[in-house]
């Protein structure tokens, strides 16, 4: 890491500050991490705002949206380890700069602060199993896949510190701050074992010749019941691919509409994204373990559903 930045603690603080609005701040944080160029309101705004948000409860909460039940439970956290939350307490950027104090007092050496330095350790790696890599290793890889430039080598930069963390620290054990996450699923689990809350407590994705197309539809938009992140861009690139129009608005409207013009192909055009955003959780289960076998087996399950309904059709 460069000088400035002598610590991969530091240097997370710094790579924490780009998950918000771009100020006169990022300039000598983006020179110290060695990245080229700061991105433009514009080019954060096109990102954080209208593809891929920076909060952990759009991907861990059953809703995908923000708020709700996953960002109470991380509220919780940050009670539990003696902190007042936020008034975001999911942005990345909080959660990154948490991970970090608690680091932090986790290093201490002071014998007389043994107790509390343990505790610390503790709470960050269930911060990091618990709240952040169900979910942000794969953000990380749709925010690779869909920048350029500066936002896209800080993914990297990110997700590189973040995976050298979590081979780093030691397990959390279970207790007040929470529980480890590293155990891995077996082969023929489709949901994650005791261990991990958001992931354990998630329901299925709906089908919706039970449960309604309506349901259906905010299952595909919510990545813990459905494994995959479904942004504007890929919607787009849906309707490109099949001539069709492609609705203005919020990315449960574009979808309605273009499961509305033409079920079939839209469906399979699902069932081929959800596969291949499974086989991106697949390369991280050898490190990552069970939140990305979670998300592997709920991708699994929303191909196979839509390829039935593209040829059952969809009422």
């Amino acid at each position: 890491m460069p000088e400035a930045l002598p610590t991969p603690i530091h240097a997370l603080r710094g790579l924490a500050v780009f998950a918000e609005s771009p100020s006169e701040e990022h300039t000598d944080i983006a020179d110290a991490l060695g990245l080229t160029t700061v991105p433009t309101p514009a080019e954060y705004s096109d990102l954080f705002l209208f593809q891929l948000y920076p909060y952990a409860s759009v991907y861990l909460g059953p809703e995908g949206m923000m708020g709700g039940l996953a960002r109470e439970r991380i509220a919780g956290f940050w009670n539990a380890v003696g902190l007042t939350p936020p008034p975001e307490p999911d942005h990345l950027a909080a959660l990154l700069g948490l991970y970090a104090s608690l680091t932090e007092r986790a290093s201490d050496t002071d014998p007389d602060q043994a107790a509390e330095s343990a505790l610390a350790g503790q709470a960050a790696r269930a911060l990091l199993d618990e709240h952040l890599a169900p979910w942000v290793f794969g953000w990380l890889n749709r925010m690779e896949e869909l920048a350029s430039g500066t936002y896209a080598a800080w993914a990297v930069l990110l997700r590189e510190l973040l995976s050298g963390e979590l081979r780093r620290s030691p397990v959390a054990d279970s207790g007040e701050v929470g529980s480890h996450a590293r155990a891995k699923a077996r082969p023929d689990d489709d949901e994650a074992g005791a261990v991990l809350q958001h992931l354990r407590d998630a329901p299925p994705l709906p089908d919706p010749r039970t449960d309604g197309t309506s349901d259906f539809i905010a299952g595909l938009l919510a990545p813990v019941r459905c494994g995959m992140v479904l942004t504007r861009a890929d919607l787009a690139g849906m309707a490109r691919m099949l001539d069709l129009g492609l609705r203005a608005g919020e990315r449960r409207y574009a979808l309605e509409h273009l499961l509305a013009q033409d079920a079939g192909p839209t469906l399979k055009a699902l069932a081929l994204e959800a596969r291949r955003q499974g086989d991106a959780h697949r390369q991280r289960v050898s490190w990552l373990g069970e939140s990305a076998m979670y998300m592997m087996r709920r991708t699994e399950i929303a191909a196979t559903l839509c390829d039935e309904l593209s040829m059952d059709g969809l009422s």
